[in-house]
């Protein structure tokens, strides 16, 4: 039986470090000690990275799922949350895309072949298709669709 996934949710803030005055990015994780810091969000993803299982105090063979919720000034999170949201869509959409091309593919090699087997030529098979003598060849060969 497979380990559930944890789920790591951590707050990003700009803080300015009390040591050097440099400003910094800071993770706060939620429901969880510690925290994580960097000069660059990319610094600070790195080490939620390698902190993450100490963090949650979860095996090294646990998989954890981190989720990033940015606090910045001066900007609403809501700009972010519909950024995602569109980014999710998009993502969706492109699977879904993925999906149909791969069943026109497995549609147009079978039409090709049942064209040829009921005696029409290449040509006659690819006008049939709106296709091109090349593409259908391709399909009768079973390359990509």
């Amino acid at each position: 039986m497979s380990q559930p996934t944890i789920s790591l949710v951590v707050v990003v803030q700009r803080e300015q470090a009390l040591d050097s005055g440099a400003w910094v990015w800071t993770g706060l994780p939620q429901r969880y000690p510690g925290s994580a810091g960097g000069r660059t969000i990319a610094e600070l993803h790195e080490e939620v990275e390698v902190l993450k299982h100490f963090m949650t105090g979860a095996d090294q063979t646990t998989e954890i799922a981190v989720d990033y919720v940015y606090d910045v000034p001066g900007l609403s999170s809501e700009v972010l949350v519909d950024y995602r949201h569109g980014r999710s869509r998009r993502d969706e959409a492109a699977a879904e895309l993925r999906r149909a091309n791969d069943d026109l593919g497995t549609k147009a090699r079978s039409t090709a072949a049942a064209l040829r087997a009921a005696g029409l030529s290449i040509r006659d098979s690819a006008a049939v298709m709106n296709l091109s003598k090349s593409r259908f060849e391709q399909l009768c060969q079973g390359q990509a669709g």
